[in-house]
């Protein structure tokens, strides 16, 4: 019994952690997509790979930067809100053992 319920909060709390990761890449909460443009538009594979190196504001404003925060996001927050789900009803369903 104890075992379960451990299980149970493992994956409401895994499931509220990649939630609230997917949420904080998708709206832009605490500066994320700020600081992830700064640090592609400073990467150093750029100049190894001939990329010219970009204004951060330019970068944001970038449809595939955009594209891929949402998508990478929505993924992370889409998978955490079905790990919280699944937790909640394996809570109600009762031990599986």
């Amino acid at each position: 019994m104890v075992r379960w319920i451990m299980q149970i909060l493992a994956a409401v709390g895994f499931g509220a952690l990649l939630g609230f990761i997917g949420l904080t890449m998708t709206l832009n909460l605490f500066g994320y997509a700020d600081a992830e443009a700064r640090r592609l538009s400073r990467n150093p594979w750029n100049r190894v790979w001939g990329a010219p190196d970009r204004d951060p504001a330019e970068l944001r404003q970038d449809i595939g930067f955009n594209v891929a925060r949402f998508l990478v996001g929505g993924g992370a927050l889409l998978l955490g809100v079905a790990a919280v789900i699944g937790g909640i009803v394996l809570l109600v369903s009762g031990p599986l053992d």
